[in-house]
């Protein structure tokens, strides 16, 4: 029987998770490197964005996206096996510019048979850690 842990998320609420579904981080997120246990939550109502919750501090997530939603010629330049692994990049809902913007430099791996994440950065200079997807709408009053 699978082990249960409860979190208390700020946007999902409590929620229970069988440990089989929690993905382990070795190295952490960049700027997270002490948070190694996450889980990936789909929900419909925020579709195609899936959300990345630390599992030891749920008040940490991360909005994720596919890569290709963005750009659809993404190429990371690196091997991976899409039988087995899932990439996703890390999304800004709004940065200091008040625009959503993606990290395709450093982008998220997940192994699926292994449970395992982690966040490398691409050696190429191809992809910026800020690249714009949605600028922000001008009032009348701007």
């Amino acid at each position: 029987m699978a082990k249960k842990r409860v979190i208390k998320t700020n946007y999902f609420g409590e929620l229970e998770i069988d440990e089989e579904y929690i993905f382990k981080f070795k190295d952490g997120m960049l700027g997270f490197e002490d948070l190694h246990d996450y889980i990936l939550i789909s929900e419909e109502s925020t579709a195609p964005f899936k959300w990345l919750i630390s599992v030891d501090e749920p008040e940490i997530g991360f909005p994720l996206l596919s890569p290709w939603h963005i750009d659809v010629y993404y190429d990371p330049g690196i091997n991976y096996d899409l039988e087995k692994q899932v990439l996703f990049v890390v999304i800004t809902l709004e940065d200091e510019n008040g625009e959503m913007s993606a990290n395709m430099k450093a982008p998220v791996i997940f192994n699926i048979e292994k449970q395992t994440g982690e966040q490398i950065i691409l050696p190429s200079d191809k992809y910026t850690t800020n690249c714009v997807i949605a600028k922000k709408q001008k009032t009348i009053k701007e």
